[in-house]
């Protein structure tokens, strides 16, 4: 059967790419491996500033409105700052995802979910073989996340640093305390590269803690102890599950002839903080308008998509890395500037929001960027060798 583009995976860059595809007229495929609505393991937070990309509604998927944060160092005392206009919404994958392709489909998409890709070939136009039927399409876009076929199957993808996550849920019951239900909570500086949170849902608190992949070990543990900080017996803890958070290398690629990567299937997390949503919806907004490019023969391929991710996605997030680096080399300072500096407390807010990004706090701070760029490369430089070190313990871990 033959599409103009097919869509592997229906998540937050899958679906706004095959909705806004379908908009313009394609005949587009989504495909995803599991019936919708299916959960995914993820915090659920969604940014304002990823929102503000979306043409659409999220209300009917948003189950709690984020007006504060509670901040601690390595699960010390904490305190909380708040704000009067909303941080950030918390919401479910199980139903964001499913609201996303519901969408997608009244659009024209064709959906067939339950139906997982089992083979791609990439040689001018893209054939692609599930459980079902053999279809084709002039773009492929790939958004079928961090362990996808579509990556492994053209080769993309090859450059990457991987974080990985541990989480559980906490049910609401009468005992927890009602403060809760409009705060957030990040404990810092306690994981390699990573932090500890707990966000409000409309039923449950998802607990979970992250950090680099050479790490990994560290996380059952750390997740015990940030449940216990906060007062939760961690026998409570339902529905553990981990997942990986790959985070692109600048310049790898993620595309190849017409095969495009979005969201986290190209590793386009936000280093700092974690987040892939935002950068998922801005992703499958600009795969659309590429393979739009395509379809009109404006373009021959999707490297066009590339580009643009490179341009307008990844200096972004190139920033974002060097102030990890930086952060997480000496978290104290900054907790101290969050807690005492009402000017950095809007600051957040601010980049929270979107209302400045990681490129406007480089041209805030002027020359002293020349000193992050160096002290970020010292903190860098011995990550890595933390890694090394790190690697060697979990191969001796694996192998006792």
């Amino acid at each position: 059967m033959n599409y103009d583009v097919i869509v592997a995976g229906g998540g937050p860059s899958g679906s706004t790419a095959a909705r806004l595809l379908a908009k313009r007229g394609a005949k587009v495929l989504l495909l995803d491996k599991q019936k919708f609505p299916r959960d995914k393991p993820c915090g659920g937070g969604v940014t304002i500033r990823a929102a503000s990309v979306q043409d659409i509604d999220l209300t009917p998927v948003i189950e709690r409105t984020i007006h504060g944060a509670r901040f601690s160092l390595r699960l010390g005392p904490d305190f909380e700052r708040k704000d009067t206009r909303p941080l950030t919404y918390m919401t479910q994958r199980s139903r964001l995802d499913a609201y996303l392709v519901e969408l997608a489909a009244e659009a024209g998409a064709d959906l067939h979910d339950g139906d997982g890709v089992r083979e791609i070939e990439a040689n001018g136009v893209a054939t692609v073989r599930t459980d079902r039927d053999v279809y084709t399409s002039r773009v492929l876009i790939g958004a079928d996340g961090a362990n996808g076929l579509t990556g492994r199957a053209l080769g993309l993808r090859q450059e990457y640093e991987e974080a990985v996550a541990l989480e559980g849920l906490v049910p609401f019951t009468p005992d927890v305390p009602e403060e809760w239900r409009d705060v957030f909570a990040l404990d810092l500086g306690g994981l390699a590269g990573g932090y500890g949170w707990v966000f409000p849902k409309a039923d449950h608190l998802n607990i979970g803690v992250g950090c680099w992949k050479y790490a990994s070990f560290t996380l059952r543990p750390k997740l015990a102890a940030l449940a216990r900080r906060y007062g939760f017996d961690e026998s409570r803890l339902e529905n553990l599950r981990g997942h990986h958070l790959p985070v692109r290398v600048s310049g790898s690629p993620i595309a190849r002839g017409p095969v495009a990567l979005t969201g986290d299937a190209a590793g386009l997390v936000d280093p700092l903080s974690g987040e892939g949503i935002h950068m998922a919806f801005a992703s499958g907004r600009l795969a659309a308008e590429h393979a739009g490019l395509v379809l009109s023969g404006e373009e021959q391929d999707m490297m066009g998509y590339q580009a643009a991710v490179d341009r307008e996605l990844q200096t972004e997030l190139d920033v974002s890395r060097k102030l990890q680096e930086l952060f997480n080399f000496a978290p104290p300072p900054y907790l101290a500037l969050m807690r005492r500096s009402e000017r950095f407390w809007r600051f957040f807010c601010a980049l929270v929001r979107g209302e400045v990004t990681y490129l406007d706090f480089v041209r805030i701070i002027g020359p002293a960027a020349i000193a992050m760029e160096f002290f970020s490369g010292v903190a860098h430089r011995r990550r890595m060798e933390r890694v090394t070190s790190g690697m060697q313990m979990l191969n001796g871990a694996r192998s006792a």
